[in-house]
């Protein structure tokens, strides 16, 4: 498998006109526990009422609403996905629930250029596990932190213990279905951007939430 970016953006651009079946993968890669993992997600992220967060390989906007329901009217939610497809259809999601404040955002996560400490928070769903450039990504939103603030980062990656039989059948499933590549260690990358990184895996390592925090003082202060 190539795992490149334009194999990637066909790939999601083809999954994008076919909802349900993108909705049925992610639940099956969470089997089942996506609506609860992604609670403890959003959670993580310490939102407030009147902040902006980055929705980073947004998707077709599964995060949305709840990100919505925490910063409110005066929040901003900024969206970016390569995927033309998946970006359409959270346009179409964002308007058909009356969610305000967002910007939507047509780039590759490891070229674009994010404003320096303009976020409050950043968030990531099943993203870096399967773009390419993950740990430019990684560092354009390290930059786009404000001090304090948190990158949450809820993915998947093989099996641990008895459950990794299936990785051998799962892994080139996913890879073909979702551009996903297994070898990917995202948290590692995460680590060698933050300086304090907590993670907690679920089903059987299969599934992870790692939270970053970016130092509550700015590189002038040191």
């Amino acid at each position: 498998m190539p795992f490149d970016l334009e194999y990637g953006r066909r790939v999601y651009d083809r999954t994008s006109r076919h909802p349900r079946l993108y909705a049925l993968i992610r639940w099956s890669v969470c089997l089942g526990r996506e609506s609860g993992l992604q609670q403890l997600a959003i959670d993580a992220l310490n939102l407030q009422s009147g902040q902006t967060v980055l929705d980073l390989a947004c998707g077709n906007g599964v995060n949305f609403k709840h990100l919505a329901a925490i910063i409110g009217q005066r929040g901003k939610i900024f969206a970016l996905d390569y995927s033309t497809g998946m970006l359409a259809n959270a346009q179409r999601h964002a308007a058909s629930h009356g969610l305000p404040n967002f910007q939507f955002i047509h780039a590759d996560a490891a070229r674009v250029c994010l404003k320096p400490n303009s976020l409050d928070a950043a968030l990531c769903t099943f993203g870096l596990s399967a773009m390419p450039g993950e740990r430019h990504a990684i560092q354009n939103v390290a930059r786009a932190l404000k001090p304090g603030a948190r990158f949450v980062v809820f993915d998947a990656k093989p099996f641990t213990g008895l459950a990794r039989i299936w990785n051998p059948i799962l892994g080139p499933f996913f890879a073909r279905t979702q551009n996903w590549n297994p070898h990917k260690d995202v948290v590692k990358a995460l680590r060698e951007n933050f300086t304090q990184v907590n993670l907690r895996q679920f089903n059987s390592g299969c599934n992870f939430i790692a939270v970053a925090a970016k130092p509550a003082y700015s590189d002038s202060h040191k």
